[in-house]
């Protein structure tokens, strides 16, 4: 037998807006930087992550993504001069050579190959030109990101080369989703053979090869260029909850490193992932109308708080804290399919007044109350 969890949740007072927040401010020496929780996709600190920056390498993220999701990862790329000649950062491809388009996804993200960017653009596209103008579109419309614009595949300095630490975090979230993806950006080497080149790459990020260990580090990528200053992402994962972080425009990458470290600490130690389970069966204050989630709910919230579920009889579900504060909001329109109520027996709608109302405390990832 199919099982449901049926949620009586209390009539919600007038909505508040949303708020996580442990202290008013960390002492980031990056120009820009974010943490957000992976899962919920929610902000837990930031500082200027709506300024317009110059993301050096972390452009190779969205272009990952991009062919991973869009391209047969089997096909043979057929490395052009153009390719071959790039700027900066090299996997030291032939023209006329022929790779495998994963390898030559993973090999840029590793050792952020501007030639393997440029390779991969020119075969899923048809140019470099091309290719920016689909990317464009993917991270708009599919991501939905909207203070982006790249106008190369991997990084390297144009004044509109534009994006914010918000977006990349975004960016990074969509992408973590994809399986072969977090693969990709997890590996600390590689083994690579091409026609001039018999060796092992091996990741830049010092968090993630372990140069500067960091517990629970999962993934990164790393980014330069003199107009940028030094770059990062970095994703980590502790028990259950996920972090993204992203520092822009630090003076050196010792910089980078701390302020993404002093990031993954704030966020692990003062915040927490819970999850409403999309099996989990929801009434309006009302009785009205019983919502059957369709996803997973994540939320996130500081470890003090004690998140209770409330809703209103116009369908929008509310995470309160203990003290009364809104910690997150959904509109259940959105993402639960809605039927009138026929209340199971024995449960009878008249015999519940105000001090017979059931109120559950959810618990970090998952929920309680019978």
């Amino acid at each position: 037998m199919k099982k449901f969890f049926f949620i009586f949740i209390l009539a919600l007072i007038p909505f508040a807006s949303t708020t996580v927040r442990a202290e008013s401010d960390l002492p980031l020496n990056s120009e820009a930087g974010i943490i957000i929780d992976a899962k919920s996709g929610k902000v837990l600190y930031e500082k200027n992550m709506d300024k317009s920056m110059y993301p050096a390498s972390l452009t190779k993220i969205a272009t990952a993504i991009y062919a991973i999701e869009h391209g047969d990862q089997n096909e043979l790329v057929t490395v052009s001069k153009k390719a071959a000649k790039a700027d900066g950062s090299s996997v030291f491809i032939e023209p006329g050579e022929e790779i495998e388009l994963s390898k030559l996804i993973a090999g840029m993200l590793i050792n952020s190959g501007n030639d393997a960017a440029i390779a991969i653009a020119e075969h899923m596209s048809g140019s470099e030109k091309l290719f920016m103008e689909d990317l464009n579109e993917f991270l708009s419309k599919e991501v939905n990101v909207s203070d982006t614009h790249f106008t190369n595949p991997h990084g390297l300095f144009d004044k509109d080369h534009v994006t914010t630490a918000s977006d990349l975090a975004k960016i990074t979230q969509y992408a973590m989703k994809n399986e072969t993806f977090r693969e990709y950006f997890g590996k600390k080497n590689l083994p690579w053979e091409v026609e001039t080149w018999d060796t092992t790459l091996i990741t830049h990020h010092k968090m993630l090869k372990g140069e500067l260990p960091y517990k629970g580090i999962t993934g990164g990528k790393t980014g330069f260029v003199s107009q940028s200053g030094y770059t990062l992402i970095s994703t980590a994962t502790r028990g259950e909850q996920d972090l993204i972080a992203v520092t822009l425009k630090a003076p050196s990458d010792k910089v980078a490193y701390s302020d993404t470290k002093l990031l993954f600490n704030y966020g692990f130690e003062n915040f927490t992932s819970a999850k409403i389970d999309k099996k989990s069966m929801l009434y309006s204050a009302d009785y009205s109308n019983t919502y059957t989630l369709n996803e997973d709910l994540y939320y996130t919230h500081l470890i003090s708080d004690q998140p209770i579920l409330k809703t209103g009889n116009d369908g929008i579900l509310s995470i309160m804290n203990q003290e009364g504060g809104a910690i997150e909001s959904f509109d259940l329109e959105t993402v639960a399919d809605v039927r009138n109520t026929v209340l199971p027996a024995p449960i009878k709608k008249e015999t519940i007044n105000d001090d017979k109302l059931i109120k559950f405390s959810v618990s970090s990832l998952g929920w309680g109350g019978f």
